[in-house]
């Protein structure tokens, strides 16, 4: 029962916050991030429609623009615990992009979680093969986009002329499977299970699609795992049958070769690819809706009629690429977006054609390392790859060294915060035309920070604000505060053992759900006696009282006070068995409306 008021009022929270930062229920706003490249942010705080997207147009053609498909940690797979993943504001960050979103799914929680499980090609070089027929996203060498559902085709070509098929590149292999390894998966092919692993020279690498490459063995190893892979080489390693059929056939030596090709679905040229990431399915075909989860095939109907975090790309009739992230499961925020909804609203912002990438806690927005949308979990996840804008700073006024505005004793939850710019030593305020020109972004999941520079901080921690203006960007160091209590609670617990004990712990928190600590507390045992009857609250906003309770008692009940705040929970009367534990709830006065619990 508590958990779930809890819930309530966190929602509660976010729908205050969310109320107060904009002056009405629909705000847009539409600011330059670079030289062709501009943000358009929605913001619905219509009750039970609330909904955030941040949609980032690309012009390709502009002097210094360029896009860039990216693995993070710029590798497949790493030994590490990330293995292979990194969040988007790091990517972004690291690489000194101006704009980057997370793009293909991938097998989270896993080993291969860096593995994108769609295409992925990165300047050319082809890192991760198609799966059947799930949608991508290709930019071309002259700067063109295509969406596509291609397939895939590569074999290799031994010296008598036999040839057999390249099941995957840059992916761990399965059984019976031949699996293409290059340096941009790892040091080593990290394989689990015994094979014939070939190790091979070549002058024509990278893996293009559509090229043939020549390759030297130097090397056949029987029985093998974990190869090192060799820089400028491949390995072709094999299990099962496959194994046998390598080993049989190869000598160090021997020159054979392979080539890996992709098959259009959509007339697209692949070998003029040099840019694609993967994603599923189409939510826009010409104009118009379209999703087709059969033939993408994707089992399950509620990824598409849920309400889920949405990021997607799209293409416009003159040829500019979209960005689109749509914030979700934070009720009061974000409520998130069906594959259908998602298809009506990438029309209404103007692409003519679009597709769905990964979403849920996947979805970030990054603008020079800061995050500008309102990921699901309260923090980034790690993810396997994302597409990079590259761009020059837009022009603007010079202004002396610039700092934000921002309380120093910290952000009450609950309570948002309008932050500003000042300059120069004498802390001068950045004028208002210049104010609207600054793009906000933040870290840490401590909240969110729309572009009309208002914060609405929601959990207790450390974190950075980061506000760019032309091409200076600034940070400040921030820490969300509990706000005033808002509601308390009583929880008695009966001992399993002895019907005349109990444990009665006492909880304060916060609008937002956040502990109150170090408040005190007073308690009034009703048939019975606390060993301590009165305290503060600890780290946890929790102060807990071991109850003695009355022979014969008929009433039973703890009353707890904690500033204007009382709660009383009642306990069985001692005839009654033992029973799980029972709540008592008392709240502060609140205007905010209820939130929509329908579904």
């Amino acid at each position: 029962m508590f958990a779930r008021y809890r819930s309530f009022r966190a929602i509660a929270c976010v729908a205050a916050l969310v109320s107060l930062a904009c002056a009405s229920s629909a705000v847009q706003i539409t600011k330059q991030l670079a030289d062709g490249v501009s943000l358009y942010q929605e913001i619905n705080s219509t009750p039970g429609s609330e909904l955030v997207v941040n949609s980032v147009t690309v012009d390709p053609k502009v002097e210094g623009v360029a896009i860039k498909a990216a693995l993070s940690r710029d590798v497949v797979y790493t030994g590490d615990v990330f293995k292979g993943t990194e969040t988007i504001g790091s990517l972004v960050g690291r690489r000194g992009a101006c704009v980057g979103i997370n793009c293909d799914f991938f097998p989270i929680g896993t080993d291969a979680a860096g593995d994108p499980l769609g295409v992925c090609v990165i300047d050319g070089e082809l890192v991760s093969e198609p799966s059947a027929h799930h949608a991508v996203m290709a930019m071309l060498k002259d700067g063109t986009f295509a969406f596509d559902n291609p397939t895939w085709s590569a074999s290799l070509t031994l010296p008598n002329g036999i040839s057999r098929q390249i099941d995957g590149v840059n992916r761990f292999r399965d059984t019976n499977q031949v699996i293409a390894y290059t340096s941009i998966f790892d040091s080593a092919t990290r394989s689990k299970f015994k094979g014939t692993e070939v190790v091979c020279t070549s002058d024509d690498l990278p893996v293009e699609c559509g090229k043939v490459i020549n390759l030297i063995v130097t090397e056949v190893r029987v029985d093998a795992v974990n190869t090192p892979i060799p820089k400028g080489g491949m390995v072709l390693s094999a299990g099962g049958p496959a194994a046998s059929f390598l080993s049989a056939n190869l000598k160090p030596g021997d020159k054979l070769t392979v080539r890996f090709d992709i098959k259009s679905a959509a007339n697209v040229d692949w070998t003029q690819v040099q840019q694609a990431v993967g994603g599923r399915p189409w939510v826009l075909k010409g104009g118009k809706e379209y999703v087709d989860l059969e033939y993408e095939k994707i089992g399950s109907s509620s990824f598409s009629t849920t309400a889920h975090p949405r990021t997607a790309l799209g293409i416009t009739a003159d040829g500019k690429l979209m960005l689109v992230t749509v914030d979700g499961r934070q009720p009061g925020l974000s409520r998130g977006i069906s594959l259908t909804n998602l298809s009506a609203l990438m029309k209404r912002l103007g692409a003519v054609d679009a597709i769905n990438l990964d979403g849920g806690g996947s979805t970030t927005m990054s603008f020079r390392g800061g995050i500008i949308n309102s990921p699901s979990g309260g923090i980034q996840r790690s993810v396997a790859n994302g597409l990079l804008v590259f761009a020059n700073p837009v022009a603007a006024d010079e202004v002396p060294k610039l700092t934000i505005s921002a309380p120093a004793d910290g952000l009450p939850a609950g309570q948002p915060t309008s932050l500003s710019l000042v300059c120069g030593d004498d802390s001068r305020p950045l004028a208002q035309d210049q104010m609207v020109k600054v793009v906000w972004s933040s870290s840490n999941g401590m909240g969110f920070i729309n572009q009309q520079g208002c914060i609405a901080p929601v959990r207790v921690r450390h974190g950075s604000i980061m506000a760019s203006y032309g091409g200076q960007q600034v940070t400040c160091d921030v820490k969300v505060i509990a706000g005033p209590p808002s509601e308390l609670d009583v929880k008695i617990t009966p001992d399993k053992q002895d019907p005349s004990l109990s444990t009665a712990v006492i909880e304060l928190v916060d609008k937002c759900s956040n502990p109150c600590v170090g408040k005190p507390v007073t308690l009034v045992v009703t048939g019975g006696k606390a060993d301590t009857e009165s305290g503060v609250f600890n780290d946890a906003g929790k102060f807990t009282a071991n109850i003695t309770w009355d022979r014969g008692a008929t009433t039973r009940s703890v009353k707890a006070t904690s500033g204007d705040l009382t709660a009383t929970c009642a306990a069985p009367a001692a005839s009654t068995a033992p029973a799980a534990a029972t709540t008592g709830t008392a709240t502060a006065p609140d205007t905010t409306p209820p939130a929509d619990t329908s579904k």
